[in-house]
């Protein structure tokens, strides 16, 4: 019979919520610091990386990307090896320290920093905000500035590609979900998550076991449908030129509950001649 471990033995890592009382969540570098250690194991064999750099290759014009919340690189070091120039911006040290252990990631140019202000001193064919990493941003006004500085970042004719998820209905009952993550005897994940649908927020309580130790990880998001995305992006000058199921560009389904929706720069027109 397996045995309880005592409460007090689990470790939490949380900040309180500003909005929700009683409520647990990460935010900020705080987010990067937890999940850094075991960010590429869970999430390294996620997308199919030469289909990817493929297609943020077609929509880098000129060749050089600007990754908003780089994480460990897991994107931007295949970018940088495929001949593009990468700026990524994390708020997250311990995430950039992953990131530069890497093999090849001298060729991305990691800086510390925070999505809202991003590097102001060059423009870029393509600004990446992959993996609903734009949710992190708790706030409707964060999020519209994040996305009013990345087109602000955008050579003319270049492409904000904004990846996202649209939350499934069949998860949720009564506005919470229980779902195993990861089915691994040495290392399980299962979380649990509330939904509120009015103020479109998730809130997460991801439970691990790693290294003998049971741990509790709190997490906050606000999701964006795409049609408030498409607003954003159109307050912000940009106009909708795609949009997709995932970072290889395969066919937009709403049934899959993903989207990348690319949104483009428009260049200028040429003066008429006299």
């Amino acid at each position: 019979m397996m045995r309880r471990r005592p409460a007090t033995s689990v470790r939490r890592t949380t900040m309180t919520s500003p909005t929700t009382a009683g409520s647990v969540v990460l935010t900020g570098a705080a987010y990067g610091q937890t999940w850094a250690a075991d960010y590429d194991t869970l999430y390294d064999d996620r997308d199919d990386i030469p289909a990817v750099v493929e297609f943020l290759r077609r929509h880098a014009r000129p060749a050089s990307v600007l990754e908003l919340g780089v994480g460990t690189g897991r994107l931007a070091v295949p970018l940088a090896a495929a001949g593009m120039r990468v700026v990524g911006v994390d708020n997250s040290p311990a995430m950039l320290d992953r990131l530069r252990a890497k093999p090849g990631a001298g060729r991305v140019d990691a800086r510390l920093g925070d999505m809202l202000h991003p590097p102001a001193e060059e423009m870029f064919g393509c600004v990446l905000i992959a993996f609903s990493t734009l949710y992190l941003l708790t706030d409707q006004a964060d999020q519209r500035a994040c996305i009013t500085a990345a087109a602000a970042r955008l050579a003319p004719g270049g492409s904000l590609v904004v990846e996202g998820f649209i939350p499934d209905p069949d998860r949720w009952h009564h506005g919470h979900s229980l779902q195993v993550d990861r089915w691994d005897p040495e290392r399980p994940a299962v979380s649990v998550g509330r939904l509120d649908t009015t103020a479109q927020t998730i809130e997460t309580l991801r439970i691990t076991h790693t290294d003998g130790q049971p741990r509790v990880i709190a997490n906050r998001l606000r999701y964006v449908l795409p049609a408030e995305l498409d607003l954003l992006a159109e307050s912000a000058g940009l106009t909708l030129t795609g949009r997709h199921r995932d970072l290889t560009g395969r066919p937009f389904d709403p049934r899959a509950h993903t989207h990348v929706s690319v949104y483009t720069n428009p260049a200028p027109h040429s003066a008429s001649p006299a």
